[in-house]
């Protein structure tokens, strides 16, 4: 099974609402979506999350499609040095990653079908919309 992540803020990035994230399957099917009220959420904790809740839901030998290069290569290092604060989480989207042995990709915007969801959306999902 193929997943397409991609995470958004709540207005400017960073938000001073919050943000979240959307998981849908090759199949153009929702698998997950949620918002996080948190001032300061920035997007790419935004494509962190999306990243690590479809490692969560994967199978082994499952792929995994973001548009995000920075959240690739931090997720691929298991830290960032932007990121400091993240670094818990990458590196468990490292270990499950390497445990389930999951490709993840880039794919460009145009391909992500989350990142087109969200883009549908007019940027714009609020809580009660991600759950």
């Amino acid at each position: 099974m193929k997943y397409y992540t991609d995470g958004f803020v709540d207005g400017s990035n960073p938000s001073a609402k919050g943000g979240g994230y959307t998981i849908l399957d090759e199949n153009n099917k929702m698998i997950r979506q949620d918002y996080v009220e948190k001032v300061g959420f920035t997007n790419n904790e935004g494509e962190i999350l999306g990243i690590y809740n479809a490692l969560l839901s994967c199978e082994v030998g499952d792929t995994i499609s973001t548009d995000s290069m920075c959240c690739l290569s931090w997720v691929g290092n298991g830290k960032s040095k932007a990121r400091p604060d993240l670094n818990n989480i990458l590196r468990e989207c490292r270990e499950l990653r390497e445990e389930k042995k999951v490709n993840l990709m880039w794919e460009g915007r145009d391909f992500n079908l989350a990142g087109i969801f969200n883009e549908e959306q007019n940027g714009v999902i609020t809580a009660k919309e991600a759950r």
